[in-house]
């Protein structure tokens, strides 16, 4: 005996957008995963780049000197 409603094939327009909508959801969510991923690896790196040029001792990486103020003069376009 045959059950033709659970053997049948969705092919309606409707079922292959909501399979496009799926597939364009996990895409996104992959890329915003790598993008994290990367994003983390620069950041193990410069440490690793910073520690190799002696900031590591100081117990901090990144250190503004001069005030903001002083730094630039603004710019115009």
């Amino acid at each position: 005996m045959k059950f033709p409603l659970f053997s049948r094939r969705e092919n309606s327009r409707q079922a292959q957008l909501e399979a496009q909508a799926r597939f364009e959801r996990a895409l996104a969510e992959g890329l915003r995963a790598l993008g994290t991923l990367f994003s983390r690896a620069a950041e193990v790196i410069e440490a690793q780049r910073l520690q190799r040029e002696g900031y590591g001792e100081q117990e901090k990486y990144l250190e503004r000197l001069d005030s903001p103020a002083t730094s630039a003069e603004p710019r115009t376009r």
